[in-house]
């Protein structure tokens, strides 16, 4: 053989097969995927389809269930309502009631019963030994008892000495506390009587400087047996502020043949003490009585003025 002719063979061929093998596998392996993405459709299909087949029986039998529970509902209802099933009702009730009653009777008797065995198998000397030892005892409970009751009243004495100690010790403390005041006296004077009021505050004289009727500070009411006496709120003299009138007042006024009378105010006290330092300082005597609101306007008459002090 002559070797110069041989050629060695072609790699073609191979790459060729190559390729041809891979293309092969590829097609293969879609082929494969593709059947098991089908199966796996075909299975969920089938599956919410079984699935919402039992949802629906469920639910048929869930409507079927609530028709019955109604129904039963509606009968148990008209039984209810009926008559007859409520004078049995009531009527069961009141056995059960007799029968607990039988029932504590039947103990009680058996208790009874038992305590009288008892008693009766006892020796009697026992038994007046036991009644006398209960009738110690209770005689011994009724003397702490009374022992107790006697302490207790010897402790209310003692609170209640305390307590009045303390009340007068308190109103000692008081009267230390309080300024003590004198009231007037009622007594008989040749003088002629000024009336000053001492209300909201401030003061206002009954009269003015000429003895006329103030009007322009007090309002003025006049009845058959009494003239009223109503001062005006705003009007009037302040005895802090208006000193110097107040003095003049008082100077115009004759020192010998005058004598003011206050009717002070339970909301005008300070008022009163500056008015009648200014009145004592013009060398005139003068008293007062206290008033309250509830006792209403100043009413003057021929006896005296009204309301009276309290």
């Amino acid at each position: 053989m002559n070797l110069r002719r041989q050629r060695p063979n072609d790699s073609l061929d191979m790459l060729l097969d190559t390729m041809c093998n891979t293309f092969g596998g590829i097609i293969l392996l879609a082929v494969l995927v593709t059947l098991l993405t089908s199966r796996e459709r075909h299975g969920s299909a089938a599956t919410a389809s079984d699935t919402q087949e039992m949802l629906q029986r469920r639910l048929a039998m869930a409507q079927t269930n609530l028709q019955q529970a109604l129904q039963l509902q509606t009968s148990l209802q008209t039984k209810a309502n009926d008559e007859r099933w409520k004078t049995q009702v009531s009527l069961l009730t009141t056995r059960q009631h007799i029968q607990d009653e039988i029932k504590a009777i039947r103990e009680l008797v058996a208790q009874n019963a038992k305590e009288l065995d008892v008693t009766a198998s006892a020796d009697p000397a026992e038994r007046m030994k036991n009644l006398n030892a209960q009738l110690v005892a209770a005689q011994a409970k009724k003397l702490e008892a009374q022992n107790s009751l006697a302490a207790s009243k010897e402790n209310v004495m003692r609170l209640n000495a305390r307590l009045v100690g303390l009340e007068k010790q308190a109103a000692d403390l008081l009267n230390e506390s309080q300024r003590q005041l004198r009231l007037p006296k009622e007594h008989e004077t040749s003088k002629r009587v000024i009336y000053i009021i001492a209300r909201y505050g401030r003061i206002y004289t009954c009269r003015n400087s000429d003895l006329s009727r103030n009007e322009t500070d007090i309002e003025w009411t006049s009845t058959l047996t009494s003239e009223i006496a109503e001062p005006k709120k705003g009007k009037g003299l302040d005895p802090i502020g208006n000193a110097a009138g107040l003095r003049a007042y008082f100077r115009t006024q004759s020192e010998g043949s005058v004598y003011v009378a206050f009717c002070v105010f339970e909301d005008s006290f300070p008022a009163f003490i500056r008015t009648k330092q200014l009145a004592t300082e013009s060398g005139l005597s003068y008293g007062w009585d206290p008033f309250q609101f509830s006792d209403g306007p100043v009413s003057f008459s021929e006896v005296g003025h009204t309301p009276k002090p309290q």
